[in-house]
Protein backbone atom coordinates (compact mmCIF):
# COMPACT_ATOMS: atom_id res chain seq x y z
CA UNK A 1 0.00 0.00 0.00
CA UNK A 2 0.84 3.50 -0.26
CA UNK A 3 2.46 4.69 3.07
CA UNK A 4 0.14 7.19 4.00
CA UNK A 5 1.15 11.10 4.19
CA UNK A 6 0.35 13.98 6.14
CA UNK A 7 1.85 17.50 6.44
CA UNK A 8 3.71 17.12 9.38
CA UNK A 9 1.78 19.57 11.31
CA UNK A 10 -1.82 18.44 11.29
CA UNK A 11 -3.08 14.54 10.13
CA UNK A 12 -5.72 14.23 7.60
CA UNK A 13 -6.90 11.50 9.97
CA UNK A 14 -7.95 10.81 13.27
CA UNK A 15 -6.55 7.88 14.79
CA UNK A 16 -7.72 5.49 18.12
CA UNK A 17 -4.55 4.02 19.55
CA UNK A 18 -5.17 1.44 22.22
CA UNK A 19 -2.40 -0.75 23.79
CA UNK A 20 -1.30 1.08 26.69
CA UNK A 21 -1.65 -1.84 28.80
CA UNK A 22 0.48 -4.05 26.62
CA UNK A 23 0.84 -5.29 22.90
CA UNK A 24 -1.12 -8.26 23.28
CA UNK A 25 -3.66 -6.32 24.88
CA UNK A 26 -3.63 -3.87 22.34
CA UNK A 27 -3.58 -6.41 19.36
CA UNK A 28 -6.70 -7.89 21.15
CA UNK A 29 -8.79 -4.72 21.08
CA UNK A 30 -7.83 -3.72 17.93
CA UNK A 31 -8.74 -7.10 16.36
CA UNK A 32 -12.38 -6.60 18.11
CA UNK A 33 -12.59 -3.16 16.47
CA UNK A 34 -11.59 -4.20 13.01
CA UNK A 35 -13.73 -6.74 13.29
CA UNK A 36 -16.90 -5.43 14.42
CA UNK A 37 -16.62 -1.83 13.32
CA UNK A 38 -17.63 -0.43 16.49
CA UNK A 39 -16.05 1.58 18.94
CA UNK A 40 -16.82 1.26 22.39
CA UNK A 41 -17.60 4.29 24.55
CA UNK A 42 -16.51 4.26 27.87
CA UNK A 43 -17.19 6.61 30.90
CA UNK A 44 -14.79 9.69 30.93
CA UNK A 45 -15.07 11.40 34.09
CA UNK A 46 -15.14 15.19 33.32
CA UNK A 47 -13.62 18.31 35.45
CA UNK A 48 -11.67 21.21 34.74
CA UNK A 49 -9.85 21.74 38.01
CA UNK A 50 -11.23 20.01 40.82
CA UNK A 51 -13.04 16.71 41.29
CA UNK A 52 -16.20 18.88 42.93
CA UNK A 53 -17.12 20.18 39.45
CA UNK A 54 -17.47 16.87 37.47
CA UNK A 55 -19.70 15.38 34.94
CA UNK A 56 -19.13 11.91 33.78
CA UNK A 57 -19.80 11.06 30.04
CA UNK A 58 -19.02 8.05 27.65
CA UNK A 59 -16.92 9.11 24.62
CA UNK A 60 -14.17 7.48 22.40
CA UNK A 61 -11.52 9.54 21.73
CA UNK A 62 -9.38 10.24 18.71
CA UNK A 63 -6.01 12.63 18.26
CA UNK A 64 -4.58 14.18 14.91
CA UNK A 65 -1.13 14.67 15.82
CA UNK A 66 0.61 13.27 12.77
CA UNK A 67 1.99 9.41 12.59
CA UNK A 68 5.20 10.73 12.72
CA UNK A 69 4.97 12.86 15.61
CA UNK A 70 3.27 10.67 17.73
CA UNK A 71 6.03 8.61 19.63
CA UNK A 72 5.35 10.03 22.94
CA UNK A 73 1.67 10.13 22.27
CA UNK A 74 1.64 6.40 21.91
CA UNK A 75 4.23 5.71 24.50
CA UNK A 76 0.86 6.75 26.84
CA UNK A 77 -1.81 4.82 24.98
CA UNK A 78 -0.78 2.34 22.81
CA UNK A 79 1.24 1.10 19.43
CA UNK A 80 -2.16 -0.36 17.84
CA UNK A 81 -4.35 2.37 16.18
CA UNK A 82 -7.15 2.77 13.97
CA UNK A 83 -6.97 5.92 11.45
CA UNK A 84 -10.29 7.34 10.19
CA UNK A 85 -10.82 9.83 7.57
CA UNK A 86 -11.16 12.83 9.60
CA UNK A 87 -13.85 14.34 7.32
CA UNK A 88 -15.73 10.92 8.02
CA UNK A 89 -15.28 11.48 11.63
CA UNK A 90 -16.61 15.18 11.56
CA UNK A 91 -19.59 14.23 9.91
CA UNK A 92 -20.59 11.82 12.55
CA UNK A 93 -20.58 14.37 15.27
CA UNK A 94 -16.68 14.28 16.41
CA UNK A 95 -15.17 17.73 17.12
CA UNK A 96 -11.66 18.72 18.65
CA UNK A 97 -11.27 19.28 22.59
CA UNK A 98 -11.70 22.71 23.34
CA UNK A 99 -8.83 23.00 26.47
CA UNK A 100 -9.36 25.52 29.29
CA UNK A 101 -6.50 26.84 30.80
CA UNK A 102 -6.10 27.86 34.96
CA UNK A 103 -6.86 31.62 34.04
CA UNK A 104 -10.73 29.80 33.06
CA UNK A 105 -10.70 28.70 36.37
CA UNK A 106 -14.03 30.71 37.95
CA UNK A 107 -15.78 30.64 34.97
CA UNK A 108 -15.51 26.91 34.46
CA UNK A 109 -16.34 26.52 37.82
CA UNK A 110 -19.84 28.48 37.54
CA UNK A 111 -20.68 26.73 33.82
CA UNK A 112 -20.14 23.20 35.68
CA UNK A 113 -22.22 23.77 38.47
CA UNK A 114 -25.00 25.03 36.52
CA UNK A 115 -24.61 21.99 34.08
CA UNK A 116 -24.29 19.31 37.08
CA UNK A 117 -27.26 21.03 38.85
CA UNK A 118 -29.35 21.12 35.79
CA UNK A 119 -28.98 17.40 35.01
CA UNK A 120 -30.66 16.78 39.05
CA UNK A 121 -33.59 18.97 38.13
CA UNK A 122 -33.94 20.65 34.78
CA UNK A 123 -35.29 23.94 34.55
CA UNK A 124 -34.42 25.57 31.30
CA UNK A 125 -35.49 24.59 27.66
CA UNK A 126 -34.37 21.05 27.52
CA UNK A 127 -33.01 21.03 24.40
CA UNK A 128 -30.42 24.52 25.43
CA UNK A 129 -29.46 21.63 27.88
CA UNK A 130 -28.83 19.34 25.51
CA UNK A 131 -26.67 21.15 23.91
CA UNK A 132 -24.68 22.97 26.12
CA UNK A 133 -23.61 19.04 27.32
CA UNK A 134 -22.82 17.98 23.90
CA UNK A 135 -20.55 20.77 23.65
CA UNK A 136 -18.86 21.33 27.70
CA UNK A 137 -18.21 16.87 27.22
CA UNK A 138 -15.34 18.12 25.05
CA UNK A 139 -13.69 20.48 27.84
CA UNK A 140 -10.41 19.56 29.24
CA UNK A 141 -7.93 21.50 31.32
CA UNK A 142 -4.62 22.82 29.58
CA UNK A 143 -3.17 20.67 31.95
CA UNK A 144 -2.39 19.11 35.22
CA UNK A 145 0.78 21.64 35.84
CA UNK A 146 2.40 24.68 34.07
CA UNK A 147 0.98 25.54 30.73
CA UNK A 148 3.95 25.13 28.88
CA UNK A 149 5.07 21.37 30.64
CA UNK A 150 5.83 18.87 27.90
CA UNK A 151 2.90 16.66 28.89
CA UNK A 152 0.34 19.35 28.43
CA UNK A 153 -2.97 17.69 27.82
CA UNK A 154 -2.96 20.28 25.07
CA UNK A 155 -0.25 18.61 23.10
CA UNK A 156 -2.43 15.55 22.54
CA UNK A 157 -4.70 17.23 20.10
CA UNK A 158 -7.22 15.28 21.17
CA UNK A 159 -10.86 14.87 19.56
CA UNK A 160 -13.83 13.18 20.83
CA UNK A 161 -17.53 11.65 19.85
CA UNK A 162 -20.06 11.51 22.93
CA UNK A 163 -23.22 9.87 23.36
CA UNK A 164 -24.64 12.70 23.62
CA UNK A 165 -23.45 13.65 20.02
CA UNK A 166 -25.59 10.46 18.36
CA UNK A 167 -29.42 11.47 17.26
CA UNK A 168 -31.71 8.36 18.31
CA UNK A 169 -32.40 6.33 14.83
CA UNK A 170 -36.01 6.71 16.12
CA UNK A 171 -36.18 10.46 15.70
CA UNK A 172 -34.44 10.40 12.45
CA UNK A 173 -37.34 11.22 10.08
CA UNK A 174 -39.41 12.96 12.79
CA UNK A 175 -40.76 16.34 11.11
CA UNK A 176 -40.10 18.56 14.39
CA UNK A 177 -38.26 21.61 15.05
CA UNK A 178 -35.33 19.95 16.66
CA UNK A 179 -34.12 18.08 13.40
CA UNK A 180 -35.93 19.91 10.92
CA UNK A 181 -32.53 20.26 9.30
CA UNK A 182 -32.91 16.82 8.05
CA UNK A 183 -35.65 18.11 6.09
CA UNK A 184 -35.24 21.57 4.79
CA UNK A 185 -32.27 21.25 2.12
CA UNK A 186 -29.46 21.11 4.50
CA UNK A 187 -26.11 19.59 2.95
CA UNK A 188 -26.15 16.36 5.51
CA UNK A 189 -22.69 17.09 6.97
CA UNK A 190 -24.70 20.22 8.95
CA UNK A 191 -26.19 17.85 11.56
CA UNK A 192 -24.19 14.57 12.88
CA UNK A 193 -24.79 11.25 11.44
CA UNK A 194 -23.31 8.40 13.93
CA UNK A 195 -24.94 5.51 14.62
CA UNK A 196 -25.50 4.53 18.28
CA UNK A 197 -25.38 0.61 18.92
CA UNK A 198 -26.50 -0.22 22.12
CA UNK A 199 -25.45 -4.18 24.10
CA UNK A 200 -27.22 -4.66 27.41
CA UNK A 201 -25.58 -1.35 29.54
CA UNK A 202 -22.33 -0.75 27.09
CA UNK A 203 -22.25 1.92 23.89
CA UNK A 204 -20.66 1.80 20.78
CA UNK A 205 -19.87 4.01 17.63
CA UNK A 206 -20.76 1.68 14.84
CA UNK A 207 -18.85 3.10 11.69
CA UNK A 208 -18.80 1.67 8.04
CA UNK A 209 -15.90 0.17 6.59
CA UNK A 210 -15.38 3.46 4.28
CA UNK A 211 -14.35 5.62 7.04
CA UNK A 212 -11.30 3.48 7.84
CA UNK A 213 -7.97 4.61 6.22
CA UNK A 214 -5.61 2.31 7.82
CA UNK A 215 -4.81 0.43 10.71
CA UNK A 216 -1.49 0.30 12.43
CA UNK A 217 0.27 -2.10 14.21
CA UNK A 218 4.23 -3.23 15.35
CA UNK A 219 5.64 -5.50 12.61
CA UNK A 220 5.97 -8.31 15.03
CA UNK A 221 2.15 -8.56 15.52
CA UNK A 222 0.48 -7.75 12.55
CA UNK A 223 -0.31 -11.03 11.62
CA UNK A 224 -2.02 -11.14 14.84
CA UNK A 225 -4.73 -8.79 14.06
CA UNK A 226 -8.14 -10.09 13.38
CA UNK A 227 -8.85 -7.96 9.60
CA UNK A 228 -11.84 -9.41 8.24
CA UNK A 229 -12.62 -6.46 5.98
CA UNK A 230 -9.02 -6.40 4.91
CA UNK A 231 -7.99 -2.90 5.91
CA UNK A 232 -4.82 -1.66 4.99
CA UNK A 233 -2.46 -2.35 7.81
CA UNK A 234 0.72 0.37 8.00
CA UNK A 235 4.08 -1.14 10.38
CA UNK A 236 4.07 1.05 13.53
CA UNK A 237 7.82 0.76 13.12
CA UNK A 238 7.64 2.61 9.39
CA UNK A 239 5.21 5.52 10.89
CA UNK A 240 6.04 6.16 13.89
CA UNK A 241 9.52 8.10 13.56
CA UNK A 242 12.20 7.73 16.74
CA UNK A 243 10.73 4.94 18.55
CA UNK A 244 14.24 4.15 19.77
CA UNK A 245 14.93 7.39 21.66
Amino acid sequence: MTIPHDNGYISDYLIHWTGKDGDEKGAEVLSIIASTCQLLLYYNRLHIFDIYHEIRAKMVCFTDVPLSHSIQHCRRYGRFGIAFFKLKLMNAGAQPVFYASHTCQRDMHVIFKFLQDQAENTTIDPTLFRALHRHFSFTKRLSDGRADSKDTFYYEREWRLGEQQFIPPEKLDRPNAEYRCLQEGYPYYLYATGRLVRDGDKVYFGFDKEYVAFLVAPRDWQDKIMNPHQFPICTYEEMVNDTKK
